[in-house]
């Protein structure tokens, strides 16, 4: 069973970023904590690194699903790198499909697809030490060391790529 300390963030696309940063920022009082650059930023109450990750899909988004506005997907928190390799034992134990891993910089995530195709994640926070490695420390996109078989994060956005133009090829 995989050990879950708590739900943590969740991420939701959007049709303007600037126009939602606004709300999140100035209406709910959410603080800035890190962007990736040119469309996604990461917003905190200050309790964690993010609560709240806002991606910008724009305002006339194609029907693909990878720009429909919503979830994106939701985070749950475990507490160390040893319960993460567990819970991706057990995931791939169960057959459960991964969609991708990665080490992001502020953490170490497993993604992975619920029955019904809802995207959700699994991670562990990095040390201080090893967040202050990276240039960007919401942007790395090497994929987990115990997980080579597996999709990359980059892997993950060549196949949504792939999807976009398939869905906009004519029949």
């Amino acid at each position: 069973m995989i050990k879950i300390e708590r739900v943590a963030h969740v991420v939701i696309k959007v049709r303007d970023l600037e126009k939602s940063l606004d709300f999140y920022t100035r209406v709910l009082g959410l603080k800035e904590m890190g962007r990736i650059d040119p469309a996604v930023i990461f917003l905190s109450t200050g309790r964690d690194h993010h609560e709240l990750g806002i991606a910008q899909v724009g305002g006339e988004a194609p029907g693909s699903t990878f720009f429909q506005v919503g979830m994106e997907h939701f985070a749950f928190k475990l507490r160390n790198d040893d319960d993460l390799r567990e819970a991706y034992d057990t995931l791939v134990g169960e057959g459960v499909e991964i969609a991708y891993t990665v080490n992001h910089g502020v953490t170490k995530s497993v993604y992975f697809l619920d029955p019904d195709g809802n995207e959700l994640e699994v991670y562990s926070d990095n040390s201080p030490e090893e967040v202050a490695t990276f240039e960007n420390p919401y942007g790395g996109i090497e994929k987990l060391d115990f997980a080579t078989d597996q999709p990359s994060l980059m892997d993950s956005i060549i196949k949504a790529q792939q999807e976009m133009a398939a869905a906009q090829a004519p029949a």
